[in-house]
């Protein structure tokens, strides 16, 4: 018995690794536009929850722009890139949710603009994992007064919070082989990361870096950087993987809850007639 729940647990994983995961094909438009926890097929306060989501990330975005932009180099970070990834995303599942509140037959089935949120919501959660960690891991230290003002809090730990309660709200999957949209962003900015470093680009101290482990004058260490960073990309996959099937196992346990209580209610009232 031990061997069939184990084999059960794990079938979803290994149906992971097929070609047809890659796939960003759906039937139902609807799992994009509704939570996974509302009843009926429109829901309010699921509208007024994504607005409010897109808001604080704008304000966030707006916020820390005026703050820190510092000539431009506000746009040097991948916290930043990550910061405005967080508000695209919100903003667009917002205005997605509120299309299909107000007529459910607009989106069509394989819509592209569908395909565009799945993918920038999948690689913005797993973007602010990444981002969280790996600045609380090694690069906090390096800032202790800076640190924990409100701006490295919003950037660096509402983030990923927020994103990974949505995880746990949205009603569409997450596939592991979608790990290659983040990875490709992250490719994307260590490239950018290495051009800027030749053509001269400094941070916001006047350091030939943008970040100390990312230095290329020190090409070991920025290496060593860039493979650790690829490496939790892969990893934080299986997290919003993990999310996703947490989420539906406890759909599933609600679920059964509520059919197991019905007729016990059903047989209590009728016994009270």
């Amino acid at each position: 018995m031990g061997d069939k729940t184990q084999e059960s647990c794990c079938l979803p994983l290994k149906e992971e690794f097929q070609r047809s995961k890659f796939s960003l094909d759906f039937e139902d438009p609807g799992i994009f536009c509704r939570s996974q926890w509302q009843k009926g097929d429109r829901n309010i306060i699921w509208i007024l929850y994504r607005w409010f989501l897109a808001a604080f990330f704008g304000t966030g975005v707006i916020w820390s722009m005026f703050k820190i932009f510092n000539g431009g180099r506000w746009f040097i970070y991948l916290t930043d890139w990550g910061f405005s990834l967080d508000f695209f995303t919100c903003t667009y599942g917002a205005v997605v949710a509120t299309i299909y509140y107000i007529k459910p037959s607009y989106f069509a089935p394989g819509s592209r603009a569908l395909k565009v949120y799945w993918i920038s919501h999948y690689t913005t959660s797993v973007l602010s994992m990444l981002i969280s960690l790996v600045f609380w891991a090694a690069l906090a230290s390096t800032m202790p007064e800076e640190a924990t003002d409100l701006y490295n809090l919003w950037s660096h730990a509402f983030n990923s919070i927020c994103m990974i309660f949505d995880c746990f709200m949205v009603a569409f999957p997450a596939r592991i082989m979608f790990f290659i949209y983040p990875f490709s962003v992250v490719i994307i900015f260590l490239i950018h990361s290495l051009i800027y470093y030749f053509a001269g680009g400094t941070d916001i101290d006047g350091n030939r870096f943008i970040y100390f482990a990312l230095d290329w004058a020190r090409p070991g260490l920025a290496i060593g950087f860039v493979c650790a960073s690829l490496a939790l990309v892969c990893c934080f996959a299986f997290v919003a993987f993990g999310i996703y099937r947490v989420r539906i196992s406890m759909v599933k346990c609600c679920t059964k809850n509520q059919v197991e209580e019905q007729p016990a209610r059903d047989t209590a009232s009728k016994q009270l007639a």
